[in-house]
């Protein structure tokens, strides 16, 4: 009795012990911190899902004539929505109207502030004039031809709203100039409002998937702020390795999104801008919607540093990222290998001092003689 009371005594106290409730106690402290935190951070991956971390130039393009005279409302806060959604610091912005005549309202930039004052003159845009949308695409043009970053020509995003019907000539021109856009590395999209000419647009912008349109009025162009987001945005997230060996071949995967918006996949390239001076493109061997996997240089020295660029169009304009790739200097495994080898033979040693009096000790027979006698 006394001996089942001391055993159930002695599970009692190991069930009850700190050692046994630690492990458990810790484990529901992780449940319940997963699911207090569960909801923020899906909050935090719906807001990264609905805006654009892309480095490249985005041009607004927007029709002020006079059909739109009692709707410049509602352009505006279109302008203004889609504009916050592209978050890079590399990102540059220009808003430009057109009627008559095109007017560059803000010049490419990507100072936020400028960015804020130039969306409150849009705010203040009175419409009025006629629909010469190719006056406007031209002030794009002229931007992008002179807009070169360090003899990078940075990509460029061109998304042109309008409504109604262009006039025969005016089309003639619209679609040459959004060509001339597209010859210097731009992406044309068009956003069409209520009566416009859709075949027209299509012509105009990239191709019949690069036109938005909005057949409920001004008051539905809210709507479709998320698909031009997604249609459009190119960005670059991150790249894996971000560090290598110093004089070694890899290969990189490059992660972001947009990849395969490219008008030809076969003309998507990685650039590789080494300690800024010397660039090296490279053709990706697989392409993917949101990631790349590109061949890159031999990096010869410790310490240097490669910055990522992504072509769409072969060469001609390029999307910018804050990702650097740097060099270490690695050794070639001999060093840790012996070691390994000096601490496996140490601890051979150590266990045969330990065993060696238990299983190995030698009796002498007369000490063995004399405990018989005894």
């Amino acid at each position: 009795m006394t001996c089942l009371r001391s055993s159930a005594c002695g599970i009692m106290s190991l069930f009850w012990s700190r050692g046994f409730w630690f492990p458990v106690v810790f484990g529901a402290t992780l449940v319940v911190l997963s699911a207090v935190s569960a909801g923020p951070n899906q909050d935090r991956r719906q807001a990264k899902a609905s805006s654009c971390f892309g480095g490249f130039d985005l041009y607004f393009v927007l029709d002020k004539s006079g059909s739109v005279q009692n709707h410049w409302n509602e352009i505006y806060h279109f302008v203004e929505h889609l504009a916050q959604k592209f978050t890079s610091p590399q990102l540059r912005m220009s808003f430009i109207v057109f009627s008559t005549e095109g007017r560059i309202l803000m010049s490419l930039t990507e100072d936020r502030e400028q960015i804020r004052k130039g969306l409150q003159e849009l705010h203040d845009v009175q419409p009025g004039g006629d629909t010469f949308m190719h006056e406007g695409i031209l002030r794009a043009s002229e931007q992008i031809y002179y807009g070169n970053t360090e003899g990078y020509r940075t990509a460029s995003v061109i998304i042109a709203l309008t409504d109604g019907e262009l006039h025969e000539d005016l089309f003639y021109y619209a679609e040459r100039e959004a060509n001339r856009s597209r010859s210097l590395g731009a992406s044309v999209y068009c956003v069409g409002v209520k009566d416009f000419n859709e075949t027209q647009l299509a012509k105009i912008a990239d191709s019949k998937d690069h036109v938005f349109p909005v057949n409920d009025g001004f008051e539905a162009l809210q709507g479709v702020i998320d698909s031009i987001l997604k249609k459009s945005c190119i960005e670059i997230l991150a790249a894996e390795p971000s560090s290598i060996c110093a004089g070694e071949s890899f290969q990189v995967v490059v992660r972001g999104n947009g990849f395969l918006h490219a008008r030809n996949v076969d003309k998507v390239l990685c650039s590789f801008r080494i300690n800024d001076t010397l660039t090296k493109m490279m053709k990706p061997l697989i392409v993917e919607d949101k990631y790349l996997l590109c061949p890159a240089p031999v990096l010869e020295d410790e310490g240097m540093a490669a910055n990522l660029y992504v072509s769409m169009n072969e060469g001609l304009s390029f999307i910018s990222s804050s990702v650097t790739i740097t060099t270490v200097s690695c050794s070639d495994g001999t060093i840790l290998v012996i070691a390994l080898l000096i601490l496996m033979l140490l601890l051979i040693l150590a266990l045969l001092w330990w065993f060696w009096p238990l299983c190995c000790t030698v009796t002498s027979s007369s000490e063995t003689a004399k405990g018989r006698v005894q």
